[in-house]
């Protein structure tokens, strides 16, 4: 759990969302191009590829015919909350809820070891490349089963793999989570209750659309107004509401719309009060792993997903209803999806080049030579708490991962106590001050990067600090800490 961030602070891994598996995913790709970005670039059209398969074949199992599933998948696919949340890895695998919902579909149907061992991995899969999607299937579910229950499924086949399905998931999930729950405890981290409303979403975001939405952005120069961008899309809302009416599968619908709604009330977290009431509050209280939730906002991401499930069932019911008029009139469903399709998509994505990485620079390999394991903190620290202004850090935590040390920098889901103090202090570096606060957090060498630093404050740092090693090259000052 130890990670080269944060030092001296240990189990750091912890800190943020740590997706073993997309990490397994994309690093035989990484290793073999050397390529970052051909990595993550791999794992997003992997994740979207699997977003929309899985779709289809829950709609499949559904009833739905293979045209509307087919389409339904690509609804999932084209979700303007994946679009917003493109640079966020972990939000772009919806898969791993649908692989969950799916397998239990098929352990309802057909009772087997096969369909529990599939059922109980869909634990690992949403939890290990997404732990927010893994916790709100705690509560989705429980509700999807219910909606499912029959009387014919109470017997003791059924119960016995279901048992063995549950067994496997926390097999292989509870043991990760435990140590990361362990580690996280020792910090006794707890998020403000005023940080996770301003992470709340509004009712008024759920009509603000992305400013780079080709419809309304790009097409007809729309913009939306501050806040969350969750706006599904008119023409998805439209096939929803004709899926909920048309005929067959109540007992899924019924659970289509429950968790659409529900899903709406959670995002909006501490916004949402009754009288003095605020609802989430009793979701943070009861139910485990809630109460470190950051943004309740991306409950956003179940209220999309249910609703183009629900509107695949829409053009399912336009399908049928069609070909009884024409020979192929069921051949609608296809103006009508590429409409909705066209109203969600968002392009171009905001992309930016992978900035050029320093990998065995001179000042790395003088540091890994040092029989110390040295703890070091990078110049310039960033300025705020600022996502921006920690650019610089996560380019350094890439370059420094084979560093044999530690750095006090970093950047994750929680920051260890004293770090915002740290951050302050080292804002007006070099000051007596500042040094002092280093020596306490265990520093050795204080290593500035001077094409980032005016001449001012680059002379203050060589008046004040000894040089013990200059990378001419990479313009990189190493000071020793006395």
């Amino acid at each position: 759990w130890d990670a080269p961030i944060f030092a001296p602070n240990s189990g750091t891994f912890a800190f943020s969302e740590i997706q073993p598996i997309t990490a397994l995913l994309a690093a035989p790709i990484w290793l073999a191009a050397q390529s970052p970005a051909l990595g993550y670039n791999f794992v997003v059209i992997l994740f979207l590829t699997l977003n929309g398969w899985f779709a289809c074949w829950l709609l499949r199992d559904w009833g739905i015919s293979p045209l509307p599933a087919l389409l339904g998948g690509l609804l999932i696919q084209s979700l303007p909350f994946v679009a917003q949340e493109m640079g966020v890895l972990q939000l772009i695998a919806l898969f791993g809820f649908l692989w969950w919902l799916f397998f239990m579909g098929r352990l309802l149907a057909r009772p087997n070891g096969r369909h529990a061992l599939a059922f109980g991995l869909g634990g690992p899969v949403t939890f290990l490349t997404c732990g927010y999607y893994g916790l709100f299937s705690i509560i989705f579910l429980p509700l999807a089963l219910l909606f499912q229950l029959e009387k014919k499924h109470f017997t003791a086949q059924f119960i016995k793999y279901f048992a063995v399905g549950l067994f496997i998931a926390i097999v292989l999930t509870g043991p990760v989570l435990w140590g990361q729950y362990r580690q996280l405890q020792q910090y006794g981290f707890v998020r403000p209750e005023q940080t996770i409303e301003n992470n709340s979403a509004r009712l008024s975001d759920y009509r603000n659309f992305l400013d780079y939405n080709v419809w309304y952005g790009q097409t007809l120069g729309m913009t939306s107004p501050s806040g969350q961008r969750l706006f599904p899309g008119l023409m998805l809302i439209i096939l929803a509401g004709i899926g909920l009416v048309g005929g067959g599968r109540e007992r899924v619908k019924g659970y289509l719309i429950t968790a659409i709604l529900l899903a709406l009330l959670l995002s909006l977290g501490l916004r949402l009060r009754i009288d003095d009431m605020q609802p989430y509050q009793w979701v943070r209280a009861f139910v485990p792993g809630f109460e470190q939730l950051r943004s309740p906002f991306r409950f956003a991401a179940f209220v999309q997903i249910h609703l183009a499930l629900l509107a695949a069932f829409g053009l399912a019911s336009l399908e049928r209803w069609a070909s009884t008029w024409a020979e192929r009139g069921q051949l609608i469903i296809l103006p009508l999806a590429i409409v909705a399709l066209i109203e969600m998509v968002a392009l171009p994505l905001p992309l930016k080049m992978v900035p050029p990485l320093q990998i065995g620079a001179d000042w790395q390999k003088w540091l890994n030579q040092q029989s110390d394991n040295p703890q070091i903190v990078m110049i310039p620290f960033a300025a705020s708490p600022g996502v921006a202004d920690f650019e610089q850090t996560t380019l350094w935590m890439l370059e420094t991962r084979t560093l044999r040390g530690g750095m006090v920098n970093g950047y994750s889901g929680f920051f260890p106590p004293g770090h915002a103090h740290l951050r302050e202090e080292m804002s007006c570096f070099p000051t007596s001050d500042g040094l002092d606060l280093l020596r306490q957090w265990e520093v050795n060498y204080i290593v500035v990067h001077n094409r980032q630093l005016d001449r001012e404050t680059r002379e203050k740092i060589e008046n004040l600090l000894p040089l013990i090693y200059h990378d001419n090259e990479s313009a990189v000052s190493i000071y020793t800490l006395k």
